[in-house]
């Protein structure tokens, strides 16, 4: 007859594993009960911080949250470890057992931000007033053929998603396609759009509306002039300085579809191409200068604005 022996679970090997891959030192403890209820608490705190879901909290103070629920994580893990008694090991504590759990979770997260939806923190003003910096948007990738997600890229395939004027995209910069940029579009495959007196128009259509307050830039003792523009069905705020903004493009692909002059850009977009700008029009590096975004460089379409 085989004998089997008793196993109790290490306190140190709990909290090691729960400080790599919270929670699943309290998996190793034997408590896959705790494990799911913590794992699902923290997944609430973040997602919450990151909508913004506590008011006035800043993001230092959610830190700290988060820190603390990870240090009650350890604390769990170890105390289960240590008042577990000696009893025939479970399959689930298994070293392959937990590396599959750990692998789980990776691929589930990794696959639902590539091709699902996936947040993003702007980095800069060019989207003021609709994004400040800092602010957090959520992308939709699903119908828009780009499966990436943190650096890596997993397929293409074609756009399969409504764009239109007006929608805010994220994508590959077409000058360093590392980089990914957040962007308004103006312009679709075959528009001609002409930027004139810093005005905008789209196949003949002026897009600027009334005139609205100074907005005064939160980062900087500095007014810009507002105004409320329109694409098709999209109403949304623009900034201009009252300064003229000399216009020195780059070379890009279909640079012939473009004419510069003193006073205006002429663009016909090309087919598979889109015509981007941001709403801070003085302050955005945009379709103006390294033009167009190819469609395969789309990655998605702004569906949330968290400030």
């Amino acid at each position: 007859m085989t004998v089997v022996p008793n196993w109790k679970p290490k306190p140190w090997i709990a909290v090691v594993l729960n400080i790599i891959v919270a929670p699943l030192g309290l998996v190793y403890a034997g408590k896959p009960r705790w494990a799911g209820i913590f794992f699902v608490t923290t997944s609430t705190i973040v997602m919450l911080a990151f909508f913004r879901a506590f008011g006035g909290l800043s993001d230092a103070i959610m830190g700290v949250v988060q820190i603390a629920a990870v240090i009650v994580g350890i604390i769990l893990a170890y105390r289960a470890a240590k008042t577990a008694s000696e009893r025939i090991r479970p399959w689930y504590t298994r070293w392959y057992s937990l590396l599959a759990i750990c692998g789980a979770f990776a691929v589930a997260i990794i696959a639902f931000r590539a091709c699902v939806y996936e947040p993003y923190k702007i980095p800069s003003t060019a989207m003021a007033p609709t994004t400040a910096i800092g602010s957090r948007v959520i992308v939709q990738k699903f119908g828009y053929g780009h499966f990436s997600t943190l650096g890596l890229k997993f397929g293409s395939r074609p756009i399969s998603a409504p764009l239109h004027r007006g929608d805010i995209i994220v994508f590959e910069f077409p000058v360093n396609p590392a980089e990914d940029y957040i962007k308004r579009i103006v312009g679709l495959p075959g528009d001609r759009v002409v930027y004139r007196d810093k005005h905008v128009f789209v196949n003949g259509v002026d897009t600027r509306g009334r005139q609205l307050d100074d907005y005064l830039h939160p980062d900087l003792p500095k007014y810009s002039q507002r105004f409320l523009d329109k694409l098709d069905d999209t109403t949304f705020a623009t900034l201009q300085d009252k300064d003229k903004i000399k216009l020195v493009p780059n070379d890009f692909a279909f640079r012939d579809h473009c004419v510069y002059t003193d006073y205006d850009v002429q663009c016909d977009v090309p087919a598979g191409n889109y015509f981007v700008m941001g709403d801070n029009r003085d302050n955005s590096y945009d379709s103006r200068y390294w033009g167009f975004v190819r469609a395969d460089r789309i990655i998605g379409k702004v569906v949330k604005i968290i400030d």
